[in-house]
Parts: C-alpha cells; sequence; structure tokens
C-alpha cells in the first residue's frame, strides 16, 4: 500500500503493522479475518471489515496488487434431475453477477482434482439406505478412503437432497461434508439440506449458496456451464383429466393395482419411457375432519402460506402433508407438547423409527397433547408434495395420453385403518371428467439403449409400468434389439398385471422371452431374482452380447435382491472374486447397462 494513503481510523503505524500482517495470512485466513472482523462491528468497524473481505475475496490483496482470479465449480450428483436443476439455477445467478463458474456431473470428475480446486459446490442426492447416486459413488468413496491428500485450500458448501419421510434423510450430502471436513477442507457452512418440496426456495437459494464465497468475480463477464445444467427439468404443472380407470387384479387378489388414463391433449406436455408423473393429490375430507376435532378448531381459523390466506381446513385438506410425519416435523411440534414423552421418543432413533412408520398426524395427536394454534400448526407441516408414478405408455403409442400402474395403499395401524394420500385420491376420490394437478419428472437415469440393442426388463408388481412404455416404443420404433421379460407378484390368477399384452407381444416377437414368479403360488416362496438366477448363462450370454438391464420395483428388498443375484452371476460366470465382481456391476451401472427405478 503507497505510503501516502492514510485513513481516519487507522494511523500509518498501525496501517502498515495491519499491512505486514495482512502480507503474511494465507486466502483461508484473510476469509476468516474478515468474517471475524465483520462480526465485531463497533463503532463502523463492520463496514470495514467487509470491504477488507470483498477486496480480498475479489482477487485484490489488501497491497493493492491483483491476485490469482477465483473461480468456482459447482459438481453435481443426481439421479432424477433436482440436482440440475438446483445447478442450473446457479449458473443464471452466477452469470448476472459476473462470475465465472463450471458445472460438471461428479461422474466426470477425477477425485484427485479436488486438490486443485479453491471454490466448489457440491449438489447431490440421497436414495435407498443413505446411498449416493450413480454418478456420485466415485468421489463419495474417494472422500471415504485415505487416498484425498492435502485439500485444506478447498472452500466448500453442500447442497444436499433428500425426503425427510425416509430415516436416512440426505444422508450423501452429509458425508461429503463431514468426509471433506475431516480431510481439512474449509466448510463455509453447515450443509445445506432441501426435502422434497425445495422448488419453494429456489428463488432465493442461488443467492444463499452464492455469498457463502464472497464476492468472486471472474476476469471477463462469461460464465461457463456444461450441459448437466442446460435442459429443462420440468415441462411444468397442467391440469390433466381422467378418462379411464380400471382393476388389473382378477377377484380374490390380497391386492388393488389399477390402470389409469388421463388426457393432456393441449397442455403441451411430452415425455419419453422413463419418466414419471408427479400428481398432485387431494387429502381425504374424513382424515382432514378428524384432525379438526382432535385440534378443537372450526376449520374457518384463517392461516397464511406462501403469501396466500386460508382456512386451516382449505390448508389442510390441499397444502399440507397430513398422512406423513417427518422427523423434522415432529421435532417443531414437540415445542407444542408440554409432557417431556415425545422429547424422549426424539432422543430414541429406532423407537422413533418404529412409531413413525405408517403414522399420519392424527396418530401424533392421539398419543400426545398439543397446544397449538392453527397458524403453529400451518407453520410446523410439510407442504404437501406430489408423489411421482412410473409412466407405463409411451406417446409414440398413445398420443396426448399418459397412463400410469397405480397400486393402492391401505393398512390398519392403531386400529384404525389408513391410506397413502395419492393412491386412494386417484383411485377413491378421482371420477372420470374430473381433473388433477400433474407434471413430467424426467428420469435420465433410465432409458432405452439404441434400437438394435438388446434389454433385460425385470420387475415386480407396479414395477411393471415402465417396461409397458419401453415395449409401446420399441414397437413403434420397430427397433430390432432383443426384449427379455421377468414379472413378479403375489399370484398368477390374479395378479398378472398387462398379462394379455404381454402375450400380443411374445406372438408378435416383440417379446423374445417371458419369465414369471408368483410367490404365493407354492409352498417355498419364488420371486423373480430366483428366476434371473436359475437363467444365469442365457442372462450372462445376453450381458456379453451388450444388453441393458433394467430393474423397477421396491428398493429396500427386490433391487437389494437383484444386485445380489447379479454380483453371483457375475462370479460365477467370470471366476472372479466377490468384491470384483462388486466393481463390475458398479462399471456396469456407469455405463448406463444396468438401470435402476426404484422406490
Amino acid at each position: 500500500m503507497s505510503q501516502h494513503i492514510t485513513t481516519g481510523v487507522l494511523s500509518e503505524t498501525l496501517l502498515g503493522e495491519a499491512n505486514h500482517l495482512v502480507n503474511k495470512l494465507s486466502k483461508e485466513q484473510l476469509l476468516w479475518l474478515g468474517g471475524y472482523l465483520s462480526g465485531i462491528g463497533l463503532n463502523g468497524q463492520q463496514d470495514t471489515a467487509v470491504a477488507c473481505q470483498q477486496e480480498v475475496t475479489n482477487g485484490t490483496g489488501l497491497n493493492g496488487n491483483q491476485t490469482a482470479t477465483a473461480s468456482l465449480k459447482v459438481l453435481v450428483g443426481s439421479h432424477s434431475g433436482n440436482g440440475k436443476l438446483i445447478a442450473r439455477q446457479l449458473a443464471e445467478q452466477a452469470k448476472s453477477n459476473g462470475l465465472q463458474l463450471e458445472v460438471s456431473s461428479m461422474g466426470d470428475f477425477r477425485p484427485k482434482h479436488l486438490q486443485k480446486e479453491d471454490n466448489v459446490i457440491f449438489i447431490v442426492s440421497t436414495h435407498g439406505e443413505g446411498e449416493p447416486p450413480v454418478e456420485a459413488a466415485d468421489l463419495h468413496k474417494f472422500l471415504g478412503g485415505k487416498r484425498v491428500g492435502d485439500i485444506s485450500q478447498l472452500n466448500y458448501a453442500v447442497v444436499a437432497l433428500g425426503d425427510s419421510s425416509y430415516q436416512f434423510f440426505c444422508q450423501t450430502g452429509l458425508d461429503f461434508h463431514n468426509r471433506l471436513k475431516a480431510h481439512g477442507a474449509n466448510a463455509l457452512s453447515e450443509p445445506l439440506l432441501l426435502d422434497v418440496d425445495f422448488k419453494d426456495q429456489l428463488d432465493n437459494l442461488p443467492d444463499t449458496v452464492l455469498t457463502l464465497f464472497g464476492n468472486l468475480k471472474s476476469s471477463s463477464s462469461e460464465t461457463v456451464t456444461s450441459a448437466v445444467g442446460a435442459r429443462n427439468i420440468t415441462d411444468g404443472l397442467v391440469e390433466a383429466e381422467l378418462i379411464d380407470k380400471v382393476l388389473l387384479n382378477g377377484r380374490g387378489s390380497n391386492k388393488e393395482t389399477y390402470h389409469i388414463e388421463l388426457d393432456i391433449e393441449g397442455t403441451g406436455l411430452s415425455y419419453q419411457p422413463g419418466d414419471a408423473l408427479e400428481v398432485y393429490a387431494v387429502n381425504n375430507d374424513e382424515l382432514v375432519q378428524q384432525l379438526l376435532t382432535r385440534l378443537n378448531y372450526s376449520g374457518d381459523e384463517p392461516v397464511e402460506h406462501k403469501g396466500t390466506t386460508y382456512t386451516i381446513s382449505e390448508l389442510l385438506k390441499f397444502h399440507k402433508e397430513i398422512t406423513v410425519v417427518t422427523i423434522p416435523v415432529l421435532k417443531k411440534l414437540s415445542a407444542f407438547v408440554k409432557e417431556p414423552d415425545l422429547n424422549r421418543l426424539l432422543d430414541k432413533r429406532d423407537e422413533l423409527d418404529s412409531f413413525l412408520y405408517g403414522s399420519d398426524l392424527l396418530d401424533v395427536l392421539s398419543d400426545f397433547s398439543l397446544s397449538v394454534q392453527p397458524q403453529e400448526l400451518a407453520d410446523a407441516l410439510r407442504t404437501l408434495p406430489p408423489r411421482a408414478y412410473s409412466i407405463a405408455s409411451s406417446q409414440a403409442e398413445v398420443g396426448d395420453e399418459v397412463h400410469l400402474t397405480v397400486g393402492a395403499v391401505r393398512y390398519e395401524k392403531n386400529e384404525r385403518p389408513h391410506q397413502g394420500v395419492c393412491s386412494s385420491f386417484l383411485i377413491d376420490q378421482l371420477e372420470e371428467g374430473e381433473k388433477v394437478a400433474v407434471q413430467i419428472k424426467s428420469n435420465e437415469g433410465f432409458r432405452l439403449p439404441a434400437n438394435e440393442k438388446d434389454v433385460i426388463l425385470i420387475g415386480a408388481g407396479t414395477g411393471i409400468a415402465p417396461y409397458r412404455a419401453f415395449l409401446q416404443e420399441r414397437e413403434a420404433a420397430e427397433a430390432t434389439g432383443k426384449n427379455w421379460l421377468f414379472f413378479g407378484d403375489q399370484h398368477f390368477e390374479t395378479d398378472f398385471l398387462y398379462q394379455a399384452e404381454w402375450l400380443k407381444y411374445r406372438q408378435k416377437g416383440l417379446l423374445s422371452k417371458v419369465d414369471v414368479a408368483f410367490s404365493r403360488d407354492q409352498q417355498e416362496k419364488v420371486y423373480v431374482q430366483h428366476r434371473v438366477k436359475a437363467q444365469a448363462d442365457e442372462v450372462y450370454a445376453w450381458l456379453q452380447n451388450g444388453a441393458t438391464i433394467y430393474v423397477c420395483g421396491d428398493r429396500k428388498t427386490l433391487a437389494r435382491d437383484l444386485q445380489q443375484a447379479f454380483i453371483e452371476i457375475l462370479q460365477e460366470q467370470e471366476n472372479i472374486s466377490f468384491e470384483q465382481a462388486e466393481e463390475r456391476l458398479v462399471q456396469l451401472k456407469k455405463e448406463g447397462r444396468y438401470q435402476e427405478d426404484v422406490y
């Protein structure tokens, strides 16, 4: 700093001492010091400190010399596309700020290069039992090992996506944060945990995240992004009319599975095989009334929600989640319970998970006395999220329609009936000619290969839905690749969903092979993984010929058991170790040749 510069706050002597100290500090230490001085906030020193921090983060040191240009990287690990949506929003905001920003998939990023990065935003979702999406698996594993090296230069923030109705909410994002921190990286904040209603926060989210990195400026106003953030994630919310609803199960079945057809003509919606339809349901009137009675509300009390005034009755019916209670919601409600029992429950994770499994809001109100005002309740409850259903049709076949395969969720708990909010809405409440709010949820991780490639389609129950779309699409495209279907359910006579269609495709030659497993038709239960293992030689031959494997259905059992089956097949067929077979399966996933749509 030039000697003739003086301030009204520091003498030249003090200014020289400050300059001497600053020149010895690293960038991270300067950032910390700026924040520390900002936090003191005494007699105008806050403004001075902020200006100091901005000079550092703008690439200008306190000696007036230009330092190296700082840039920001966004690494995305996403399956359904929500992470990419957030990355795109960040890129758009960064561009308006003149910030140099690069967006990459975690799958395309070399983990060792973390040692070369200064500023990174990690956007990652969580699946199943706290598992990372496929494209984040390598980086997640790398950070859990001992080969990371020195990354103390790295400033980072984690944006974690999840569903708080699941036990391992945002676990992958928390793993990233804890592992990065353990290796010496500098966390600019605690992880930002986003629930299924995260889109409500999209307006403010980019500023919240980018502000963590100060005012990093590029040497030019150009923003660098990759194709990760360049695609529209959704086609928007529209109303679709119910035109048909057919029970697929035969008389005497233990299940209720419906084929549902919706008219989307004039909505502008388009979709690809493999995509899902998000359905915005309405809560059951009877459950809403029971809640109002339990809370001693008239139902007419006014409450605010997202800038609009509703009655509490309207809010509970149309806008709030009441059939599922998550841990964050229960923690908020605990503030309105005088007895200590609820707080004790919150401290016992196993008991808590057991209590919440299958419980709705009425179960909570039945066990604990809440003294809560309508507005307080409105603020505590989670926004009612849409439910996503795998689309069971191809537009090449059905045009301006979208078909779903919906299983009714009904069960008993605490000596009263419970039901799933969306399945019961579609099956019991929605009548032909009535409309429902929907939008497309793109699923880039569940796509058909080239027409000449073979596919093996494995599903159970409603997991058959996307394969109906796949085969309609392949027939319309006159695909030459072979198609092999494995399907499982309880009983052949009552639960062979879409049986006539599969037989038609088999007769036409579109389906090369069909194998079924009906678990309750014999004393020893048989599932699709058993059918797959029984034909290990041919399954492996198809794999060797370039076939793609698809798995759709239950995450906890079907997906896990099929992964185990394929690991064993690879181990036996290639005479390799179990660990090598696991790696082979991981590689198939990375190549897009083992794809899952599980829930």
